[in-house]
């Protein structure tokens, strides 16, 4: 697969302006995207693949139709609906996938590798950072 075909054909993440977290081999991050009609917090999960640093998470809460990708940078598969009727708050949700099933997503992304890097009580720091973050964010965007 060349690099132009690979992943989800989506906007990627502009690591560059990303306030990175760090949990072992991991990096999270949290910004407030605006994309299209739909605009919310976008959690990122990355860590290294194959010698490449990957995205291999992305969760994004949007006001409308929030969903999240696996493998978003190497896998080319449809983003998953986030139903908020049986959830409620994506963002939540989300923190919580975090602190409660990472390395089963990890494995799902095909990166199971990188599940020995979950050490519960650092994502669960991580998790509240991430979603204390995303709270100063959308205030800040409003």
């Amino acid at each position: 697969m060349t690099d132009a075909n690979r992943g989800f054909q989506g906007m990627p993440a502009d690591t560059t302006t990303l306030d990175m977290i760090e949990a072992g081999d991991l990096l999270f991050a949290v910004e407030y995207r605006h994309v299209g009609s739909e605009e919310g917090p976008s959690v990122h999960v990355f860590g290294e693949i194959d010698g490449t640093q990957e995205e291999i998470l992305r969760f994004d809460c949007f006001n409308k139709a929030p969903h999240y990708h696996y493998g978003f940078s190497y896998i080319d598969q449809p983003a998953i609906p986030i139903d908020t009727t049986a959830v409620g708050d994506p963002l939540e949700w989300v923190c919580g996938r975090i602190q409660k099933r990472l390395p089963e997503m990890l494995t799902k992304a095909g990166a199971p590798m990188l599940s020995a890097s979950c050490d519960p009580e650092r994502l669960e720091e991580v998790a509240v950072t991430l979603e204390k973050r995303a709270h100063e964010l959308t205030l800040d965007s409003s």
